[in-house]
Protein backbone atom coordinates (compact mmCIF):
# COMPACT_ATOMS: atom_id res chain seq x y z
CA UNK A 1 0.00 0.00 0.00
CA UNK A 2 1.25 3.69 -0.79
CA UNK A 3 1.27 4.13 2.69
CA UNK A 4 3.78 2.39 3.77
CA UNK A 5 6.31 4.52 1.85
CA UNK A 6 5.20 6.93 4.73
CA UNK A 7 6.16 4.12 7.24
CA UNK A 8 9.08 3.37 5.30
CA UNK A 9 10.76 6.94 5.42
CA UNK A 10 9.68 7.09 9.16
CA UNK A 11 11.52 3.99 9.64
CA UNK A 12 14.52 5.49 7.87
CA UNK A 13 15.01 8.69 9.26
CA UNK A 14 13.02 8.94 12.65
CA UNK A 15 12.53 5.44 14.16
CA UNK A 16 10.81 6.08 17.49
CA UNK A 17 13.51 4.83 20.44
CA UNK A 18 16.23 3.68 17.49
CA UNK A 19 18.97 4.70 16.42
CA UNK A 20 18.31 5.45 12.61
CA UNK A 21 17.98 3.53 10.18
CA UNK A 22 15.98 0.63 11.11
CA UNK A 23 17.55 -1.68 9.28
CA UNK A 24 16.54 -4.89 10.25
CA UNK A 25 12.96 -3.76 10.75
CA UNK A 26 13.09 -2.49 7.13
CA UNK A 27 14.39 -5.40 4.99
CA UNK A 28 18.15 -3.93 4.21
CA UNK A 29 21.45 -4.88 5.09
CA UNK A 30 22.95 -2.82 8.11
CA UNK A 31 23.73 0.83 7.25
CA UNK A 32 27.12 0.25 7.30
CA UNK A 33 27.17 -2.79 4.57
CA UNK A 34 28.66 -1.79 1.32
CA UNK A 35 25.31 -2.90 0.21
CA UNK A 36 22.92 -0.47 2.00
CA UNK A 37 22.77 2.17 -0.55
CA UNK A 38 22.57 -0.39 -4.03
CA UNK A 39 19.37 -2.06 -1.48
CA UNK A 40 17.54 1.01 -0.81
CA UNK A 41 17.75 2.14 -4.06
CA UNK A 42 16.17 -1.26 -5.27
CA UNK A 43 13.61 -1.37 -2.24
CA UNK A 44 9.51 -1.20 -3.52
CA UNK A 45 6.73 -0.70 -1.68
CA UNK A 46 6.54 -2.01 1.44
CA UNK A 47 8.18 -2.70 4.59
CA UNK A 48 10.23 -5.78 5.10
CA UNK A 49 7.79 -7.95 3.05
CA UNK A 50 8.42 -11.62 2.28
CA UNK A 51 7.68 -10.29 -1.11
CA UNK A 52 8.17 -7.20 -2.92
CA UNK A 53 8.71 -5.76 -6.58
CA UNK A 54 12.06 -4.25 -6.96
CA UNK A 55 11.90 -0.19 -7.42
CA UNK A 56 12.55 -0.58 -11.97
CA UNK A 57 15.96 -0.26 -13.07
CA UNK A 58 15.38 2.59 -15.93
CA UNK A 59 14.83 4.93 -13.27
CA UNK A 60 17.75 4.25 -10.88
CA UNK A 61 16.70 0.88 -9.42
CA UNK A 62 17.22 -3.07 -9.80
CA UNK A 63 18.16 -3.55 -13.51
CA UNK A 64 16.10 -5.76 -15.24
CA UNK A 65 13.07 -5.13 -13.43
CA UNK A 66 10.08 -2.46 -14.47
CA UNK A 67 8.89 -1.86 -11.16
CA UNK A 68 5.15 -2.65 -10.55
CA UNK A 69 4.08 -3.06 -14.28
CA UNK A 70 1.03 -3.75 -14.31
CA UNK A 71 -0.25 -0.96 -11.77
CA UNK A 72 1.26 1.55 -13.95
CA UNK A 73 -0.13 0.60 -16.97
CA UNK A 74 -3.63 0.25 -15.40
CA UNK A 75 -3.31 3.39 -13.39
CA UNK A 76 -2.76 5.08 -16.54
CA UNK A 77 -5.34 3.64 -18.81
CA UNK A 78 -7.16 4.94 -15.70
CA UNK A 79 -6.45 8.26 -15.96
CA UNK A 80 -7.43 8.42 -19.05
CA UNK A 81 -10.70 6.92 -18.50
CA UNK A 82 -11.28 9.47 -15.83
CA UNK A 83 -10.33 12.28 -18.12
CA UNK A 84 -13.00 10.92 -20.51
CA UNK A 85 -15.28 10.51 -17.89
CA UNK A 86 -14.98 14.10 -17.15
CA UNK A 87 -14.93 15.05 -20.41
CA UNK A 88 -18.40 13.58 -20.98
CA UNK A 89 -20.20 14.14 -18.16
CA UNK A 90 -19.12 18.04 -18.47
CA UNK A 91 -21.04 17.96 -22.41
CA UNK A 92 -24.17 16.91 -20.74
CA UNK A 93 -25.89 20.57 -20.84
CA UNK A 94 -28.64 19.60 -19.11
CA UNK A 95 -28.04 16.72 -16.94
CA UNK A 96 -28.28 16.95 -13.13
CA UNK A 97 -24.60 17.48 -11.29
CA UNK A 98 -22.92 17.46 -14.37
CA UNK A 99 -20.64 19.71 -13.05
CA UNK A 100 -20.24 18.03 -9.39
CA UNK A 101 -19.99 14.59 -11.50
CA UNK A 102 -17.63 15.93 -13.91
CA UNK A 103 -15.35 17.36 -10.95
CA UNK A 104 -15.55 13.50 -9.37
CA UNK A 105 -14.31 11.97 -12.74
CA UNK A 106 -11.23 14.59 -12.43
CA UNK A 107 -10.44 14.09 -8.55
CA UNK A 108 -10.47 10.01 -9.97
CA UNK A 109 -8.10 10.75 -12.69
CA UNK A 110 -5.66 12.81 -9.89
CA UNK A 111 -5.35 10.13 -7.75
CA UNK A 112 -5.15 7.45 -10.21
CA UNK A 113 -2.03 9.36 -11.59
CA UNK A 114 -0.63 9.97 -7.83
CA UNK A 115 -0.88 6.28 -7.31
CA UNK A 116 0.89 5.35 -10.83
CA UNK A 117 3.39 7.70 -8.90
CA UNK A 118 3.97 6.60 -6.02
CA UNK A 119 2.60 2.30 -5.74
CA UNK A 120 4.49 1.74 -8.82
CA UNK A 121 8.44 1.35 -7.67
CA UNK A 122 9.33 4.48 -9.42
CA UNK A 123 10.42 6.75 -6.71
CA UNK A 124 13.11 5.69 -4.66
CA UNK A 125 11.41 4.56 -1.02
CA UNK A 126 12.78 7.04 1.67
CA UNK A 127 13.10 9.42 -0.60
CA UNK A 128 11.69 13.07 0.09
CA UNK A 129 9.69 13.32 -2.93
CA UNK A 130 8.09 10.04 -2.80
CA UNK A 131 6.84 11.09 0.97
CA UNK A 132 5.08 14.12 -0.12
CA UNK A 133 3.54 12.26 -3.37
CA UNK A 134 2.25 9.87 -0.87
CA UNK A 135 0.76 12.50 1.63
CA UNK A 136 -0.77 14.17 -1.38
CA UNK A 137 -2.30 10.93 -2.83
CA UNK A 138 -3.43 10.35 1.00
CA UNK A 139 -5.00 14.17 0.96
CA UNK A 140 -6.63 13.70 -2.38
CA UNK A 141 -8.26 10.15 -1.86
CA UNK A 142 -9.87 11.72 0.89
CA UNK A 143 -11.09 14.36 -0.78
CA UNK A 144 -12.55 12.24 -3.79
CA UNK A 145 -14.32 10.29 -1.29
CA UNK A 146 -16.01 13.27 -0.17
CA UNK A 147 -17.30 14.31 -3.49
CA UNK A 148 -18.65 10.90 -3.60
CA UNK A 149 -20.58 11.60 -0.61
CA UNK A 150 -21.68 15.08 -1.86
CA UNK A 151 -22.97 13.60 -5.30
CA UNK A 152 -24.92 11.06 -3.57
CA UNK A 153 -26.28 14.03 -1.46
CA UNK A 154 -27.58 16.24 -4.44
CA UNK A 155 -29.38 13.35 -5.59
CA UNK A 156 -31.75 14.14 -2.54
CA UNK A 157 -32.18 17.56 -3.74
CA UNK A 158 -31.53 19.32 -0.30
CA UNK A 159 -29.45 22.04 -2.59
CA UNK A 160 -29.57 22.73 -6.32
CA UNK A 161 -26.56 21.34 -7.92
CA UNK A 162 -23.83 23.52 -9.67
CA UNK A 163 -24.46 26.66 -7.60
CA UNK A 164 -22.67 28.31 -4.89
CA UNK A 165 -24.72 25.88 -2.33
CA UNK A 166 -23.81 22.97 -3.66
CA UNK A 167 -19.73 24.17 -4.83
CA UNK A 168 -18.92 26.42 -1.68
CA UNK A 169 -19.43 22.90 0.29
CA UNK A 170 -17.74 20.50 -2.21
CA UNK A 171 -14.84 22.49 -2.43
CA UNK A 172 -14.60 24.03 1.19
CA UNK A 173 -14.92 21.03 2.82
CA UNK A 174 -13.06 18.90 0.01
CA UNK A 175 -9.72 21.48 0.58
CA UNK A 176 -9.79 21.23 4.54
CA UNK A 177 -10.49 17.45 4.45
CA UNK A 178 -7.22 16.69 1.65
CA UNK A 179 -4.80 19.74 3.36
CA UNK A 180 -5.81 17.79 6.66
CA UNK A 181 -5.36 14.63 6.12
CA UNK A 182 -2.19 15.40 3.30
CA UNK A 183 -0.40 16.75 6.51
CA UNK A 184 -1.35 14.17 8.68
CA UNK A 185 0.33 11.66 6.16
CA UNK A 186 3.36 14.08 6.11
CA UNK A 187 3.92 14.22 9.47
CA UNK A 188 3.42 10.22 9.68
CA UNK A 189 6.49 10.18 6.68
CA UNK A 190 8.68 13.25 7.97
CA UNK A 191 7.69 13.17 11.68
CA UNK A 192 7.64 16.85 11.77
CA UNK A 193 5.82 16.79 15.74
CA UNK A 194 6.43 13.45 16.49
CA UNK A 195 2.64 12.91 17.06
CA UNK A 196 1.63 10.44 14.37
CA UNK A 197 4.83 7.94 15.08
CA UNK A 198 4.88 4.71 15.68
CA UNK A 199 6.08 4.43 19.51
CA UNK A 200 6.81 0.67 18.64
CA UNK A 201 8.63 0.49 15.64
CA UNK A 202 8.72 -3.20 15.12
CA UNK A 203 4.84 -3.21 15.06
CA UNK A 204 3.97 0.19 13.08
CA UNK A 205 0.10 1.41 12.52
CA UNK A 206 -1.30 4.51 12.69
CA UNK A 207 -5.51 4.69 13.27
CA UNK A 208 -5.10 7.92 11.85
CA UNK A 209 -4.07 6.98 8.35
CA UNK A 210 -5.97 3.49 8.34
CA UNK A 211 -9.54 5.73 9.10
CA UNK A 212 -8.56 7.82 6.14
CA UNK A 213 -7.19 5.49 3.64
CA UNK A 214 -9.65 2.37 4.87
CA UNK A 215 -12.55 3.06 6.79
CA UNK A 216 -13.55 6.55 5.40
CA UNK A 217 -13.52 5.17 1.73
CA UNK A 218 -15.47 2.10 2.52
CA UNK A 219 -17.73 4.30 4.77
CA UNK A 220 -17.95 7.08 1.67
CA UNK A 221 -18.21 4.18 -0.41
CA UNK A 222 -21.53 2.81 1.48
CA UNK A 223 -22.97 6.61 2.19
CA UNK A 224 -23.01 6.98 -1.78
CA UNK A 225 -24.46 3.64 -2.87
CA UNK A 226 -27.15 2.98 -0.32
CA UNK A 227 -28.00 7.10 -0.96
CA UNK A 228 -28.41 6.36 -4.87
CA UNK A 229 -30.25 2.66 -4.45
CA UNK A 230 -32.78 4.82 -2.33
CA UNK A 231 -33.52 7.25 -4.33
CA UNK A 232 -33.92 5.11 -7.70
CA UNK A 233 -35.89 2.43 -6.17
CA UNK A 234 -37.68 4.17 -4.10
CA UNK A 235 -38.30 7.42 -5.85
CA UNK A 236 -37.35 7.11 -9.43
CA UNK A 237 -38.67 3.33 -9.46
CA UNK A 238 -35.85 2.41 -12.36
CA UNK A 239 -34.44 -0.75 -12.71
CA UNK A 240 -31.54 -0.56 -15.15
CA UNK A 241 -29.61 1.98 -13.17
CA UNK A 242 -31.03 0.22 -9.79
CA UNK A 243 -28.65 -3.08 -11.16
CA UNK A 244 -26.06 -0.86 -12.25
CA UNK A 245 -25.54 0.41 -8.93
CA UNK A 246 -25.55 -2.44 -7.71
CA UNK A 247 -22.66 -3.73 -10.06
CA UNK A 248 -20.82 -0.79 -9.39
CA UNK A 249 -21.05 -1.79 -5.44
CA UNK A 250 -20.10 -5.57 -6.15
CA UNK A 251 -17.54 -4.69 -8.38
CA UNK A 252 -16.30 -1.82 -6.01
CA UNK A 253 -15.68 -4.67 -3.26
CA UNK A 254 -14.47 -7.07 -5.36
CA UNK A 255 -11.12 -5.31 -5.84
CA UNK A 256 -10.90 -4.26 -2.34
CA UNK A 257 -11.43 -7.87 -1.24
CA UNK A 258 -9.17 -9.06 -4.46
CA UNK A 259 -6.17 -6.86 -3.46
CA UNK A 260 -6.16 -8.01 0.11
CA UNK A 261 -6.77 -11.55 -0.68
CA UNK A 262 -4.81 -12.17 -3.96
CA UNK A 263 -1.73 -9.50 -3.64
CA UNK A 264 0.82 -11.64 -1.96
CA UNK A 265 -0.24 -14.67 -3.66
CA UNK A 266 0.22 -12.88 -7.09
CA UNK A 267 3.64 -11.57 -5.87
CA UNK A 268 5.15 -14.84 -5.40
CA UNK A 269 3.59 -16.11 -7.99
CA UNK A 270 4.93 -14.39 -10.70
CA UNK A 271 8.44 -14.10 -9.05
CA UNK A 272 7.94 -10.30 -7.46
CA UNK A 273 7.18 -9.06 -11.29
CA UNK A 274 3.67 -8.03 -10.31
CA UNK A 275 1.08 -7.86 -7.42
CA UNK A 276 -2.59 -8.10 -6.84
CA UNK A 277 -2.52 -4.06 -6.92
CA UNK A 278 -3.32 -3.65 -10.94
CA UNK A 279 -6.12 -5.93 -10.06
CA UNK A 280 -8.05 -3.07 -7.60
CA UNK A 281 -6.95 -0.58 -9.84
CA UNK A 282 -8.66 -2.20 -12.87
CA UNK A 283 -11.88 -2.90 -10.98
CA UNK A 284 -12.42 0.33 -9.33
CA UNK A 285 -11.83 2.14 -12.77
CA UNK A 286 -14.89 -0.48 -13.74
CA UNK A 287 -16.40 1.14 -10.98
CA UNK A 288 -15.96 3.98 -11.88
CA UNK A 289 -17.30 3.76 -15.34
CA UNK A 290 -20.57 2.32 -14.13
CA UNK A 291 -21.38 4.96 -11.63
CA UNK A 292 -21.26 7.29 -14.93
CA UNK A 293 -23.43 4.75 -16.49
CA UNK A 294 -25.79 4.93 -13.97
CA UNK A 295 -25.87 8.62 -13.84
CA UNK A 296 -26.45 9.02 -17.38
CA UNK A 297 -29.57 6.61 -16.68
CA UNK A 298 -31.12 8.61 -14.21
CA UNK A 299 -30.47 12.14 -16.08
CA UNK A 300 -31.52 14.01 -19.53
CA UNK A 301 -28.52 14.62 -21.55
CA UNK A 302 -30.14 17.54 -23.66
CA UNK A 303 -32.57 20.29 -22.77
CA UNK A 304 -34.54 19.32 -26.03
CA UNK A 305 -35.29 16.13 -24.44
CA UNK A 306 -36.92 17.69 -21.40
CA UNK A 307 -40.69 17.37 -21.15
CA UNK A 308 -42.87 18.85 -18.54
CA UNK A 309 -44.72 16.52 -17.22
CA UNK A 310 -43.98 14.29 -20.08
CA UNK A 311 -41.73 10.83 -20.51
CA UNK A 312 -38.52 12.25 -20.55
CA UNK A 313 -38.59 14.65 -18.03
CA UNK A 314 -35.78 15.10 -15.71
CA UNK A 315 -35.68 12.19 -13.36
CA UNK A 316 -34.34 14.13 -10.00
Amino acid sequence: MPICNLFFRQLLVHPHGMQAPASELLGLPPASDPNFQSALRSAGVGIGASCFIPRAGFVGGESGYLGNIANLILCGIAVLVGLALAAAAIRRTAAVGRVEMTILFLMYAVVQGLQLADNSALLKQGSLALTWVTAVHVGMLVALFWVLVWVAFLSLQVVEDGTLLSLIPLFGIGIILAVGSGYIALDTGLTITNYFQSKNPAQIHSAWLFSLTIVWPAAAAAIYFIIQAGVVARVLREKKPLFTLLAAAFVFALGQAGYYALSHRICTGTHAKIDGSWIATLLETVTIGLIYASWTYITEDEWDDYTIGGANSATY
